[in-house]
């Protein structure tokens, strides 16, 4: 019995979480769809191929020479994520609202960064090692990185926009003007002109 009420609590915890995350943005959602995108090539194959030997190996984003490389950018994306989805489940805010922008373009930026560099090297041990090759984990990540990237900067832009409009706002603009109509009433027509006096006719002889 104690099982099933924990299940039934469970599933509409994870119902409202749903509902949650289906009313964001639909930048939000794009941008924290991204990073998980970009967190799903970390775990996939960046390179592989034969070694010498003739065994054939197959190295993730945590693996080879870009390990460091790899738990970066798993960290930096996870953190984009942190930043939406920890407020949606009642806990705290990782960071306000004010500063939320540029600290998720800072961190995607640098994400995007850290996997070009990891390319440029993959790419130069391929040309040392004939028999590796570049798979295709590290542009599932930098792909989802330049989804994230974007979208980021098109909110910080926003954002920016609003805070310079809230800046040269005037109350006074949101006043709306007083119709006199409404508070003073047409003045009377004026009275009509006297009639002109009866024109006198003389009798000429």
């Amino acid at each position: 019995m104690r099982g099933e009420s924990n299940g039934a609590i469970l599933h509409a915890m994870a119902s409202q979480f749903l509902r949650k995350v289906m009313g964001l943005e639909l930048e939000e959602k794009i941008l924290n769809a991204g990073s998980l995108v970009a967190i799903a090539g970390v775990f996939l194959p960046w390179i592989g191929g034969e070694k010498i030997g003739g065994a054939t190996v197959s190295y993730s984003g945590f693996g080879f020479y870009t390990t460091i490389i790899g738990i970066s950018v798993f960290a930096l994306h996870l953190f984009v994520l942190l930043i939406t989805f920890i407020p949606l489940t009642g806990g705290p805010v990782l960071i306000r609202r004010r500063y939320r922008e540029v600290v998720r373009l800072c961190a995607t930026a640098e994400a995007v960064i850290l996997i070009l560099a990891a390319l440029s090297v993959l790419i130069k041990v391929t040309f040392d090692l004939a028999r590796m090759e570049i798979r295709f984990g590290i542009y599932v990540a930098l792909i989802g990185s330049l989804v994230a990237l974007f979208e980021s900067f098109l909110r910080f832009q926003e954002q920016r926009k609003g805070f310079v409009q809230e800046l040269f706002h005037h109350p006074e603009e949101d006043v709306q003007p007083v119709d006199k109509t409404e508070y003073f009433e047409a003045p009377p027509p004026p009275p009509p002109p006297p009639p002109p006096p009866p024109e006198e006719h003389r009798m000429y002889r």
